[in-house]
């Protein structure tokens, strides 16, 4: 617990400042400690009685195995501290990913009451971008989130995830979700909520995690979302953070698929039609997707026997892949994003693939 710590939760604790007045106080005074300094000056009883409220939260997030990550922390993770209202405090507990684990993360948001179809396409490009070395963020929420969370256990990297609550981690919010909560931090993924301990859940917090989830994020997909609700929160949040969007959109979908189309029609969010259409997009349109293996990396062992149909000078194509590996051609297309996305093949015009 540093010291740091105190110092911003005090100012949190001040009466009706938020994140970004927060923000501004500590801009202008240097440091949140001199931030506090000043307050102190002026309104001496409310600014101790919120220090001793900062300490003991504190002590309670100790006392319940919560760890805290302030904004000037050297590991609070880049992307969202880009963003103006970013939380000053993050209360976690799990596994911190690393560095590289944060540049490579994905937001997969969508509506609770969500459909089979949806529910089974969130599970998917979970599983898919967490098994192909990347990180899933997701709200802990019914339908959508909780499918995400669920794809990433059931893939091979069941860690490779964040779950951001709206609440305070020793409230887990949905209670159906705490057996899920719980098997994410053993898994060593990531709980994760700028509430202190003991806050009620309000409507507010919400939106509020929402803003979290997608800061987080290199790329938002909105898997489903009705006309209304907090996943086209999440994507104006994606949006605002100037954040690559996407969301599954096919012309012949109803209105539980009225936000899909709104954002589109609106220009925030690209189309795609399905989970395949959405790694080919994402290939060709987001720059931030590093395609270079690391040193002394061995070939996921899921992809070994489509690596071992791909040659080094001859492109062959997914069907061709797909009859040397006798595996079906949905297999083969997920195993091709994942050596894709770790660098160990070149896609080439056509959807033919070289080993690089």
């Amino acid at each position: 617990m540093t010291e740091d710590a105190v110092w911003w939760l005090a100012l949190l604790a001040r009466p009706n400042w938020g994140p970004a007045r927060v923000h501004m106080g500590v801009e202008v005074a240097g440091s949140p400690r001199e931030a506090w300094d000043r307050w102190f000056l002026h309104e001496p009883s409310e600014a101790m009685v919120a220090r001793e409220t900062a300490r003991r939260w504190l002590d309670t997030a100790h006392g319940q195995g919560m760890h805290v990550c302030t904004l000037d922390s050297p590991i609070y993770p880049p992307l969202l501290r880009e963003c103006t209202d970013a939380p000053p405090v993050l209360f976690w507990r799990g596994t911190w990913p690393s560095h590289q684990a944060w540049s490579r993360t994905l937001a997969v948001v969508g509506t609770r009451n969500c459909t089979s179809d949806m529910a089974r396409m969130a599970f998917n490009v979970a599983g898919d971008w967490s098994s192909a070395g990347g990180t899933v963020v997701s709200g802990l929420a019914r339908g959508i989130d909780g499918q995400a969370h669920r794809g990433v256990l059931k893939g091979a990297r069941s860690h490779a995830q964040v779950a951001v609550l709206p609440c305070a981690l020793g409230r887990v919010f949905p209670q159906i979700h705490m057996s899920l909560a719980q098997r994410i931090e053993e898994e060593g993924g990531l709980l994760v909520s700028e509430q202190p301990p003991g806050r009620q859940v309000e409507r507010w917090m919400f939106a509020a995690r929402n803003r979290i989830v997608t800061g987080l994020s290199a790329v938002t997909v909105v898997v489903q979302s009705p006309a209304r609700g907090g996943s086209l929160i999440s994507a104006k949040c994606a949006h605002d953070q100037d954040r690559e969007l996407y969301t599954f959109h096919q012309p012949h979908w109803g209105l539980r698929w009225a936000g899909n189309r709104a954002l589109v029609v609106d220009d925030m969010a690209m189309p795609v039609s399905d989970v395949d259409a959405l790694w080919q997009a994402m290939a060709d349109h987001t720059p931030w997707v590093v395609k270079r293996r690391a040193h002394g990396f061995q070939v996921p062992g899921g992809c070994v026997l489509v690596w071992r149909a791909v040659d080094a000078v001859h492109p062959k194509s997914e069907r061709s892949l797909a009859s040397a590996a006798k595996l079906p051609l949905q297999d083969v297309r997920r195993q091709l994003f994942t050596l894709e996305f770790q660098g160990w093949i070149l896609r080439l015009p056509g959807r033919r693939f070289l080993r690089r």
